[in-house]
């Protein structure tokens, strides 16, 4: 009789799959963009150096996905019994292991954050993620279950989480504003532009996992925003959202054009069909019963829109690096 495969192996595949990687590789790729491929190139044309050198900044996002994959796993312990019926193969890890790797991956992104906020000067920064740990306690413990609260905290949390390049140097940031004050404009605006971005679709997101998880968030008497609405409004509020993402991203695209940059035009041209495509999704859900796999396929794609988005920042950056751009 063949032996089966250790225990441990096991539980640390549990741990693998229940912390969400994909999510957290999205997160570190915002963090990291936003620091090399927006603040970067404005800080070096003005001889400014970052507070925080690069090593520091990756032991800070290593910390703060740490503690986003801690959040994760607390999410999925608390949400044990809805997920007999929504995510039936979603792995369960033994108890004496969960709260040891919980606590574990908390203390090392809190040690991680901490360490990167000294480094920078500015330790009060600590509080941020320490905040961080318990708002997605309680948000997995108490607040998704009390309808809006819930996908308004994730969002919060996670504009926190894409901010905290910036936050990281604010003295780099004052010292551009007080001097450079133009240049720091357009830096805040369009990081203004990806920030709502970001809460649009992170909260469209939400919705849509409300909708999937319906038939176990009923069982257990989970006020979520698709019991308290039903799926079919819920479905409508995503539309209406996603048609704001759907009009700012043409208006972008628009700009461009009319300002003859011609390269990031054509890639804003194709992250706006893959949102016209989504649009399209949407407005068939009013049509008969959507089932579990149309709001997972849509939660998937919506995801690959966040990505294009995050990656629209690096294109943007090496088609002005090498002055392709049409002018």
């Amino acid at each position: 009789m063949p032996d089966s495969p250790p225990l441990n192996s096991a539980i640390w595949r549990s741990v693998w799959r229940g912390s969400r990687p994909l999510n957290l590789l999205l997160l570190a790729w915002a963090m990291v963009s936003f620091r090399f491929f927006l603040m970067l190139p404005v800080l070096e044309t003005r001889l400014l150096n970052f507070g925080l050198d690069h090593r520091d900044f990756f032991l800070m996002v290593l910390g703060a996905s740490l503690i986003a994959a801690a959040g994760n796993l607390i999410n999925n312990y608390f949400d044990q019994e809805s997920d007999r019926h929504n995510h039936k193969r979603r792995p369960v890890i033994p108890e004496n292991v969960f709260w040891t790797v919980y606590w574990s991956m908390n203390g090392a992104g809190l040690s991680l954050c901490a360490w990167a906020a000294w480094q920078a000067g500015l330790v009060n920064l600590t509080l941020l993620p320490l905040a961080a740990v318990f708002m997605l306690f309680r948000y997995s413990e108490h607040w998704k279950k009390q309808g809006w609260l819930g996908p308004v905290v994730i969002v919060f949390l996670c504009m926190v989480w894409v901010t905290l390049p910036w936050l990281y140097e604010f003295k780099a940031m004052g010292i551009l504003f007080q001097y450079y004050r133009a240049d720091s404009q357009v830096l805040h605006q369009t990081w203004l532009i990806y920030l709502l971005f970001c809460a649009l679709v992170t909260l469209s997101r939400e919705l849509l996992k409300a909708c999937e998880d319906l038939e176990g968030d009923l069982v257990t008497e989970t006020q979520t925003v698709a019991v308290l609405h039903g799926p079919l409004w819920t479905g409508r509020i995503v539309l209406a959202l996603w048609v704001l993402v759907w009009g700012l991203n043409a208006v972008i695209v628009y700009l461009q054009w009319f300002h003859h940059a011609t390269l990031e035009a054509i890639y804003s041209s194709v992250v706006w069909g893959w949102s016209s495509f989504i649009l399209w999704k949407l407005l068939t859900l009013s049509n008969g019963t959507p089932s579990k796999l149309i709001y997972r396929n849509l939660s998937l794609w919506i995801k690959i829109y966040f990505a294009m988005g995050i990656l629209s920042i690096w294109i943007f950056y090496m088609i002005f690096l090498y002055g392709t751009a049409a002018t």
